[in-house]
């Protein structure tokens, strides 16, 4: 039922020195191609939620990254999470789809991450530093590939670490991780830098190392922990253990006129629908970027890892299509290992549970949460 989105291929763009407007974006593997981060319908557009690549961004430690193996190339997305340290997922740096982590030593293979925090070219915030070290959570066995004993297309897990060998840049900016579950009916902040639309149209613009978006969401209904499986719901999802997996929809009125909301439709999950200019969904090369909460500091809640359809949108990607990732609070042993310490963990300020709990009255009927 679920196609699933990987990474995409961004062909050779980056071959020398990150000449970096990647086009003739590909899916791995053939999977169903969808986009991230897409715009509502007209008159908003993909370019509307382009971000100023600037010190004074709040997406300033947003960064795309290059991986390379194999002679192909490919972009993902990810966030700082210490001065030295990038927080993205396990399938971009994953080489076989089965949880095989890309060997650094091997010809022909590096990960490479692309700051976007200044548009001057030769600026310090524009630097590409190739990676030291690549870490995946130890039990992200690839998409679909659950545990013995737990059924289903697993995608938990899906988290990597990236090592640099020198700072970011000043411009910089480093995001902490909240301690918290965020629980549905949160809104969230997403970024990245794959490929782009609309809720109309869907796909129409190629992903670009040099071009970061942001827009935002709703946690709608989650799964539980794959390794600690205690049954699946009505619905095939996984439950028990902690929230591992969200997943949020892609709302709005489509060409018909008719205001389309698949979590609510299907999944019972009737949280808000945010403005045309603000709802957003993610896609290829979006891949480990960032979910936030907050305003005056973004902290991390989540990992965008993944999309999929099925849910009668008018084109791949447009509204109605589902996404999700990974939330960070069921991992924090994992970042603090894969960093050594340095990732910054906080509890969750009083100011953000007042706005989840705002968002949550805002949902009609019912929803579902693994617990």
């Amino acid at each position: 039922m679920r196609a699933f989105l990987s990474r995409t291929l961004a062909g050779t763009a980056a071959a020398m020195g990150l000449a970096l407007s990647a086009h003739g974006a590909t899916p791995v593997g053939g999977q169903s191609f969808q986009p991230l981060v897409l715009s509502g319908a007209f008159p908003d557009t993909p370019a509307a939620r382009v971000d100023p690549n600037v010190a004074t961004s709040r997406f300033s430690g947003v960064v795309s990254i290059n991986i390379e193996y194999g002679g192909s190339s490919f972009i993902c997305s990810g966030s700082m999470i210490s001065t030295r340290h990038v927080l993205s997922a396990g399938h971009c740096v994953d080489t076989t789809g089965n949880g095989t982590l890309i060997d650094l030593t091997a010809p022909g293979s590096r990960v490479r991450v692309v700051y976007n925090a200044s548009s001057v070219v030769g600026d310090p915030g524009r630097a590409i530093v190739t990676a030291s070290a690549v870490s995946m959570h130890p039990d992200y066995k690839g998409f679909g590939n659950c545990p013995v004993g737990t059924p289903g297309f697993c995608v938990n897990d899906d988290i990597a670490v990236i090592t640099l060998p020198v700072d970011a840049p000043a411009a910089a900016k480093i995001y902490r991780v909240l301690s918290a579950d965020m629980g549905a009916g949160t809104q969230i902040t997403l970024a990245g830098y794959g490929v782009s639309g609309d809720g109309i149209n869907g796909f129409t613009t190629g992903p670009a190392f040099r071009v970061k978006r942001s827009g935002g969401n709703v946690f709608d209904f989650f799964e539980g922990d794959d390794e600690n499986f205690t049954g699946t719901d009505a619905f095939g999802f996984i439950q028990g253990g902690a929230n591992e997996v969200y997943y949020a929809d892609f709302d709005g009125v489509n060409s018909m006129g008719a205001n389309v909301d698949s979590s609510c439709t299907f999944f019972g999950a009737c949280t808000a629908q945010l403005a045309n200019e603000v709802e957003a969904n993610i896609g290829g090369g979006d891949s480990g970027g960032p979910s936030f909460v907050g305003t005056d500091e973004l902290f991390l809640v989540a990992n965008n890892t993944f999309g999929f359809s099925g849910f009668g949108e008018e084109n791949p990607g447009a509204f109605g299509s589902l996404f999700g990732g990974i939330a960070l609070s069921s991992y924090l042993p994992y970042l603090i290992s894969a960093t050594c310490g340095a990732v910054g963990i906080v509890p969750q300020p009083g100011s953000i549970a007042l706005i989840g709990l705002a968002l949550a009255g805002l949902g009609a009927s019912r929803r579902r949460t693994s617990s």
